[in-house]
């Protein structure tokens, strides 16, 4: 053996069978803690997952005018398939029943879309005159600076501007935006009709992808699908609550414009936080205007106590086991999806996340991240001192 400890009577470090200590180890020079070691692992580890996750959106975004609509449509599909189900069973075929369904959805779409924009197109003067009219009131009370009205025009119309502008957002021209809508229909349709196709195809690669059971996949489709169909029925209920309570309080105050503002509130409810203030403001800015502070105020408590008190009451009962998140989940979920994509981000933002933690629970059950679901039965019955010796294996002192 040489004075370095190596057995091989060469110069150079021990080779690591197991039983020695590394040469890095013994090397001079201070020595890092295995904590330390760990998290520059784990930091190297999450900064290649932001490389890969960066790469990914920077691709996506490259193809957004195709995955937008096929996001769209496989919502779209997973809420209406039912109906399709239904027509079958009635002897519709699906080839059939799948574009029937289609064009009812695009003329729900497009009637809301019209009530909307011409009810406030038509009235957009009266809007205007209201809502500059009660800033006007606002900037006269004690204390508030008064507001230039040709400044409040130039705002509101800067600011509707703005809001469109984001709705429009990645649509370069309005024959992407025809082609979207053409594309995502085809989507919709072939969705629907091959539905359990597409669906067990899904699980399938899931499991085989994940070298997990089959039934794995099909749980965690399902679950998405259940996810996505509740919160979508969760949210036109609290819509329709928020619009009914707003409407009928705007008419019995003697606000005018009560159907754009309900149409306004049950639109807006999409959007979770963001949405119901824009409503509430805009209930608010017409009745100051309209009618005075004091009926202002009884609008903007209106407006809280169906947007926080009812809605809080009605969301178990409207979403059920779809959306288990905590509000400030929600908010934080939220506010990070408008800033990253805007509109289609805070609309998505909380199911997505719901269904992400809700298929990590489920891949944590199925051993995917070597946690086991839950302690054997015999580790679990047997005592501590019993336990740890089941654990430590037979002795051999005998």
């Amino acid at each position: 053996m040489n004075p370095n400890g190596d057995e091989r009577g060469g110069i150079g470090p021990p080779e690591w069978d197991g039983r020695k200590i590394p040469a890095v180890d013994r090397l001079p020079g201070p020595h890092l803690p295995a904590w330390f070691l760990a998290l520059g692992r784990g930091a190297w580890l999450m900064v290649g997952v932001a490389v890969l996750l960066g790469i990914a959106f920077f691709l996506l975004g490259l193809i957004s005018d195709l995955v937008i609509p096929l996001i769209f449509a496989t919502i779209l599909a997973a809420i209406f398939v039912p109906l399709v189900d239904r027509l079958e069973r009635w002897r519709v075929p699906r080839w059939m029943g799948a574009p029937l369904v289609a064009l009812l959805i695009l003329g729900i779409v497009v009637a809301v879309a019209w009530i909307v924009v011409a009810g406030v197109v038509n009235q957009s003067g009266q809007i205007v005159a209201q809502a500059t009219a009660g800033l006007e009131e606002a900037g006269s009370l004690p204390g508030l600076a008064a507001l230039d009205t040709e400044q409040i025009a130039r705002t509101i119309g800067l600011l509707v501007k703005i809001l469109i502008s984001g709705w429009l957002s990645g649509l370069s021209s309005i024959t992407v935006l025809i082609v979207g809508i053409v594309t995502g229909l085809f989507i919709l349709i072939y969705l629907m009709k091959d539905w359990r196709l597409v669906v067990d195809g899904t699980a399938n690669q899931i499991g085989r992808f994940l070298r997990l059971p089959t039934t794995v996949g099909d749980q965690i489709v399902s679950e998405t699908v259940h996810s996505f169909r509740g919160y979508a029925r969760g949210l036109t209920v609290i819509g329709s609550m928020n619009a009914t309570v707003v409407g009928l309080a705007a008419l019995l105050l003697g606000v005018p414009l009560v159907g754009p503002i309900a149409i306004v509130t049950f639109v807006t409810s999409y959007i979770p936080y963001f949405g119901a203030f824009f409503a509430g403001a805009f209930a608010v800015v017409i009745a100051l205007g309209a009618n005075g502070l004091s009926v202002a105020l009884i609008m903007l408590a209106v407006t809280l106590l169906a947007n926080n008190s009812l809605q809080k009451l009605l969301e178990p009962v409207a979403f059920g086991r779809a959306l288990r998140l905590h509000p400030l989940v929600i908010l934080l979920v939220t506010t990070a999806g408008t800033l990253l994509f805007g509109v289609l981000g805070a609309t998505l933002a909380a199911p997505v996340t719901a269904v992400t933690l809700r298929t990590i629970k489920l891949l944590r059950d199925a051993g995917l991240f070597g946690v086991p679901a839950a302690p054997p039965p015999a580790a679990a019955t047997m005592p501590p001192a019993d336990a740890r010796e089941a654990s430590e294996g037979p002795t051999h002192a005998e």
